[in-house]
Formats: C-alpha cells, structure tokens, sequence
C-alpha cells in the first residue's frame, strides 16, 4: 500500500516514513553533537507543518542542528552536490530533500517547494543560498524569497544558529570548543499577519532576524588550528595587493609576499590588526570589492591540481580533462593533460562557490565545477566573476 499524508491523500512527496527517519536521527545524532560541537536546540513553539522554515546558515550539518528543534520532519532545499554522492538515492528515500542549483534560479525548486506545503510539509530553506564564509550574512538574500512566503500562506519560522561560524568555519578544517552554540526560533509570522506587509517590509524583517554575526558576540572558540585555511576565504593581501600569497599555520597566517601576519585570535579577531581589519568579514568585504579592478588592470590568477567535472543534476559527475585553471578579465580557462577549455566570462550564466573548495558555473546549458587543492580559494573566481559582471553581487554563499 503506498504511504499516504496526514490528510490520508495519497503523497507525492510527504511520506509517513519520513516522520519516522527524523525521529529517529534527532535521537541517534543527539549525543554526537552535544559532544562534539556542544550545540544545544530550544523546542520551537509550533507543533506542525505546513510552515516555511527560514534560516541562516552557518555549519556543515546546519540541517541536523535545526531538526532537533523540531517535532516533526523537515524537508530542506539543498545544493545538486547532495544529489551526486553515491548514497543519494538512499538521502532522497529516507529524507527527500528539495534539489537546487547553486548560483542559478530554478523554477522547479519552487514547485516542489509549494507542493510539499500542499502536502502539509514543512520546508526548511537558508534564503541566503550558501553557508557564510566571512561569518556574516552573505552579501544577498534573494528578494524572491517574500514573494515565495507571500504565495505559500503558511507560518513563516525564523529560525537563528548562532556560534556555528565561531565553532565549525566554513574554512576551517577543524572544529573548536566554543562557549555558545545554540538554534532557535527567534519569531514566528502567521499569514493574517504578514498579508497586510508589504513585500519591502518582510524583506527587512527577513534579513534583520536572520543576522547573526559570531565575531560581534565577543564568545571564545578554542582550538590549536583555529587559523589554517583561512585562506580559503582570505585570497588578496591588503597590504601588498598580492592574490593567493596567504598562508595558515596554527593559530597565524602570514603574507609569503610582504610579511605581513596575524594571530587568528579566540575571540574570531586578528592581533594585530592587518590594514586596519580586525575580523574576517572586514577584509573579505574589502577583497570582493577589489578583485575585479586587478583583474581589469591587467592582472590574472590561478591555480594548478584541480580535479574538472560535469555535474548532471541528480546525477553522478563526470570526470574531465583538466588539471590547471586561470583566470583573467576576460575568460576562464582548465588546461588539461590533452584538452584546453576555454569558457568567456560574457557567455557565463552564474557561477556559486559550493562546499569548502568548490565552485560550479554555468554555461550554454550546463554546469561545470571545478574543486580545487586543500588550501584552494574558489571565492576569488566567484567574487571577480560578479564584480566584472557591472558590479553584480553573487546571488549567494554553499
């Protein structure tokens, strides 16, 4: 017999065994990350859905650490990535998770998203489409995402992690002993009260309950690493204008260029300060903005042992010839061991950083990544890539 919905309709994506799995994963994973990221979740003050889960991301397992505030399963927007691994079949049996393309509007994201609200589901989505790497909120939160809320009708839950960037950094490659790591639904706006808004009037209330800054809080995150592969996210020394001359070691990273070095402290700060930026999102803001002009001054990076692939969505990715990537104003090229791809910038239709060393783009129709070495900095291909595209943002952080 197939499994049908709460409203004993037969289901097209909300399945009895879901409610099941999440049960049973908020119980078996509840030990492993009170242990290991000392995480703790407030019971939210709703018992079910339909209702739209809004939240900031921060961490690797933003979804599990989400979940265990909940009573009831949720279904999360994740990137195509997700749906690559080997084990995606069973992910999508045992969780069924709403597929999306990084960097790139995607019609039938929204479908699924409506029909699991149909179905009386919930939906658990990071409106700024990535995970922070500055450890602020990523530079933009689609506007889309209040018409979505507006034509849903449902409970909007705002939902705050905070001390996930100060205990597992995108970056890093460790994760520190904070004294704060704590989810929890910080409001809830029902449809008789969010009708009336207008939609500049949830964007704001959006964007200013999901802010959450770890390194404004002044809490400590211990660890004998808390410095290495910061360059991931700091890719330009702002003191001699270098690209990829940052290096981490430890708790300090260092110029290979002009000296220049830190202290990554426990408090997410740099001692001494550096260009006069005292936290990473304030150099980072500064290197997003300037990356573009040295590309148009002439200037050009690159990287070499990269792996190239075609990703087919909810599907295995297939291996390319490329091992060597550059970058100039004009196009991105991968040289391989007998190929050379050349893609121009003009005839790129979005690129988005995925995972910790990874960036996706698309072009004529379809999407490419490339992932990089261990201490490798998609960011900047990202960053340039929009700031050459007239100033344009990236649509958002993986």
């Amino acid at each position: 017999m197939a499994e049908k919905t709460t409203k004993n309709k037969q289901s097209v994506w909300v399945k009895k065994r879901h409610a099941r799995v999440f049960a049973f994963l908020r119980f078996a994973m509840a030990g492993y990350v009170r242990l290991k990221f000392h995480y703790r979740a407030e019971k939210a003050p709703i018992a079910s859905g339909p209702c739209i889960i809004l939240h900031n991301h921060q961490a690797t397992m933003d979804p599990f650490f989400i979940s265990k505030a909940f009573r009831f399963p949720v279904y999360f927007v994740a990137t195509d990535d997700l749906f690559n691994l080997k084990v995606s079949p069973l992910i999508r049996y045992l969780a069924a998770p709403i597929p999306k393309s990084k960097g790139t509007t995607d019609l039938a994201t929204v479908k699924n998203i409506l029909r699991v609200l149909k179905e009386g589901g919930a939906v658990g989505i990071a409106p700024e489409g990535n995970r922070t790497f500055s450890g602020r909120q990523w530079e933009t939160v689609p506007f889309s995402i209040t018409k979505l809320v507006k034509k849903s009708n449902v409970p909007l839950v705002l939902f705050t992690l905070c001390g996930g960037y100060g205990t597992d950094p995108r970056w890093g490659h460790s994760v520190r002993k904070g004294t704060k790591y704590v989810g929890r639904v910080r409001r809830i706006l029902y449809p008789e009260e969010y009708k009336e808004m207008s939609l500049e009037e949830l964007y704001e209330i959006i964007r200013r309950e999901l802010n959450v800054v770890d390194a404004d809080s002044g809490e400590r995150y211990k660890s004998k690493y808390r410095a290495e592969y910061i360059e991931r996210a700091l890719y330009r020394c702002p003191v001699c204008g270098r690209v990829g001359t940052i290096v981490s070691k430890g708790v300090r990273f260092t110029c290979t260029g002009c000296g220049t070095g830190a202290e990554y402290t426990e408090q997410l700060t740099f001692d001494p300060p550096v260009a006069g930026f005292t936290k990473v999102y304030e150099w980072y803001d500064w290197e997003r903005t300037h990356i573009a002009p040295y590309l148009l001054e002439g200037g050009t990076f690159s990287d070499r042992g990269i792996t190239f692939r075609e990703s087919v969505k909810c599907k295995r990715k297939v291996f390319l010839d490329g091992n060597a990537l550059s970058m100039d104003k004009n196009e991105l090229v991968i040289t391989g061991e007998k190929e050379r791809h050349v893609f121009p910038l003009a005839e790129i239709d979005g690129m988005a950083a995925v995972m910790k060393r990874k960036f996706n783009f698309h072009y004529h129709g379809k999407i490419y990544q490339v992932k990089g070495p261990e201490r490798f900095s998609a960011l900047k291909y990202v960053h340039a890539f929009y700031g050459l595209r007239a100033g344009q943002n990236p649509p958002s952080e993986e």
